[in-house]
Formats: structure tokens, C-alpha cells, sequence
């Protein structure tokens, strides 16, 4: 189970609609759109793409209510608010996947010195970084094959952590040998290709 279905309270429905938005509706990283309406109609609609029955549709409507990420304007109408749409835009950060093909001889590296007082936040980052592959160096230095810089510039912007957070592109230099990372990571170095099994 992912952070973001733990962070939905008890009821798993409230992550799937959360997953369903994400499909529906694009943000870019900059976040252009506040918030915006979802009708009673569209919402019956997705109830039923979702195949849920109206029971369990409305418990977790109740639940996205309590949580702040939905406010009722009118009988016929739900505000998805800011903090809803957050919480999407990271969670497409956790759905991508940054796997390429082929593995370019570059390291990715995340490095980080975030203080005691955002200990939340440098959870939140260092868990993700682990679900999306990276493995720990030391405490707040990671590294992966792949990743997607966009993604993680989002994440920190979304956990107001950019001051703490760098990234670096990076090949191993000629004097140093990066065998056991390759093999942590099933790479093969003189192609640069996954190492079949």
C-alpha cells in the first residue's frame, strides 16, 4: 500500500476516487488550476465506472468531505479543493515510472539536508525515493539509474523542502569502481543495458 492510501483514512474508496481524478483531469507541474467542480452527474458517473455500489460511493464522498478534499457548493455540485489537488499531483508522482529501457551510464542522485523541524517532509521524500527504486548511500544521499527530475522538483515543491533538496546527474569516474552498485541494480556496465536472467 502505497503513503498516499494510508493518508486517506480507513476507507480504501477514498484513494480509488483520489486515483480516478488523477486520470481524469491533467495539472501541470506549476499547478495552473486551483480547484475545480465536479458535478453530482459526472460524479454518478464515475460511481459507476468505478463499480461502486452507492453505499460505498457516498461513505467515501463522506470521507473526502471530513479529510477537506471536497467542500459541497450546492445540491449539485462539489468543490475539489487545493489540498485535494495536491494530493493527487503526488500521487502521480508516485504512480509514473521512470524506467528506461536502457540505462544511460549516468547515476541519478538525490541529496538532502532537511532540518528536525520538516522531519515529516524528509520521511515523506525518503520513503518515496525507496518505493521508486533509489537505495541509500548514507542517511540523505540516494541514488538510482532512474528517475524523473520533474517528478521529484514537483514533490519537493508540493512539500516546500527545495532549499534542502538537490539533484546531480552524475558517471562514475574513471578511478572509481560502481560494480557493486551496477549489480545492486541487475546493470550490465559495458552496454549499459539490464542484465538478463
Amino acid at each position: 500500500m502505497s503513503l498516499m492510501a494510508k493518508k486517506t483514512k480507513n476507507n480504501p474508496n477514498t484513494f480509488k476516487i483520489l486515483a480516478e481524478w488523477l486520470k481524469d483531469f491533467a495539472f501541470d507541474a506549476a499547478g495552473a488550476a486551483e480547484a475545480f467542480l465536479l458535478s453530482a452527474g459526472s460524479s454518478r458517473l464515475m460511481m459507476r465506472r468505478m463499480r461502486l455500489n452507492s453505499r460505498e460511493y457516498q461513505s467515501a464522498i463522506y470521507s473526502l468531505k471530513k479529510s477537506g478534499y471536497i467542500k459541497r457548493t450546492n445540491e449539485d455540485q462539489f468543490l475539489i479543493t487545493p489540498k485535494a489537488i495536491k494530493k493527487i499531483r503526488m500521487l502521480k508522482v508516485e504512480e509514473s515510472d521512470w524506467r528506461q529501457k536502457e540505462w544511460d551510464g549516468r547515476w541519478r542522485i538525490v541529496v538532502f539536508d532537511i532540518p528536525e523541524p520538516k522531519r515529516r517532509e524528509r520521511n515523506i521524500l525518503r520513503s518515496l525515493l525507496k518505493r521508486k527504486g533509489f537505495i541509500g548511500l548514507q542517511n540523505s544521499v540516494f541514488v538510482a539509474p532512474y528517475a524523473d527530475f520533474d517528478d521529484l522538483n514537483l514533490m519537493r515543491s508540493e512539500l516546500g523542502i527545495e532549499k534542502y533538496v538537490n539533484f546531480f546527474v552524475a558517471k562514475s569516474a574513471g578511478i572509481d569502481d560502481d560494480r557493486l552498485l551496477r549489480e545492486k541494480f541487475g546493470l550490465n556496465s559495458d552496454r549499459g543495458k539490464k542484465v538478463r536472467k
